[in-house]
């Protein structure tokens, strides 16, 4: 398989909502190290790799971001389920019938889900087809045997847990790549295929590079504040 391929598939399977980056860096991390390179990671979580080049009197940077859209707990529902905020933006449509996972801060597991409007029948809701989706209509669905708030909390679930989306990643015949979250994992993956090549090829950059893999591109800033 293409190597680009390769990193793309392992950065999307990693779920990284902006805020629950850990797991994404330490990917980047390991996979820059086992290249040669020596990688630095920044308070704010991001990871960058100088390059030298020729010219090192002038240095240039290029960037990609490995956060994604995402969610987290906003309330425990009487009845088990979940009501939900946003992390970064996003219509509340556009994750309607999504799978998804709760990342259970006090334990360290994971309980999945799906993501529904609360008015799902059109046989009890007349409104199911017209209703405007929003955050006090849309919740979590566990796959879990929970029928209200205290069985649903005996799991270890809070308000503040993350929650990310199934990024659904497929691979066609034709060549074609279908995926959440391919801003910016794609371009994520291109530089660490770059860089696996200056290493294999002993390849000098023409000026001195700064590679950074920046985590909070989705709330409204990327790189910029983070080196």
């Amino acid at each position: 398989m293409n190597p680009t391929l390769s990193y793309l598939q392992e950065l999307l399977a990693i779920a990284s909502p902006t805020g629950y980056t850990r797991g994404v860096q330490d990917y980047l991390v390991s996979t820059l190290e086992k290249m040669g390179y020596q990688p630095v990671r920044t308070s704010k979580g991001l990871v960058h790799v100088t390059v030298p080049g020729q010219d090192d009197d002038h240095h240039r940077i290029v960037t990609a971001h490995v956060d994604t859209l995402g969610a987290m707990v906003r309330a425990v529902k009487g009845d088990g389920r979940l009501k939900l905020d946003k992390v970064g933006g996003f219509p509340w449509n556009m994750i309607e019938g999504e799978n998804c996972t709760v990342h259970v801060a006090a334990t360290g597991k994971t309980v999945s889900g799906t993501i529904l409007i609360h008015q799902t029948s059109t046989h009890v809701y007349r409104d199911a087809g017209t209703a405007e989706r929003t955050q006090d209509n849309m919740e979590v669905r566990l796959d879990a045997k929970v029928t209200n708030e205290e069985e649903t909390r005996a799991l270890g679930i809070e308000v503040g847990d993350f929650v990310s989306f199934d990024p659904r990643t497929t691979i066609t015949d034709t060549g074609f790549i279908k995926s959440r979250f391919l801003d910016d994992k794609v371009s994520a993956a291109i530089l660490l295929n770059l860089l696996r090549r200056y290493k294999e090829e002993g390849i000098t950059l023409p000026v001195t590079t700064q590679f950074a893999f920046s985590v909070f591109e989705e709330v409204g800033h990327g790189a910029n504040s983070s080196l």
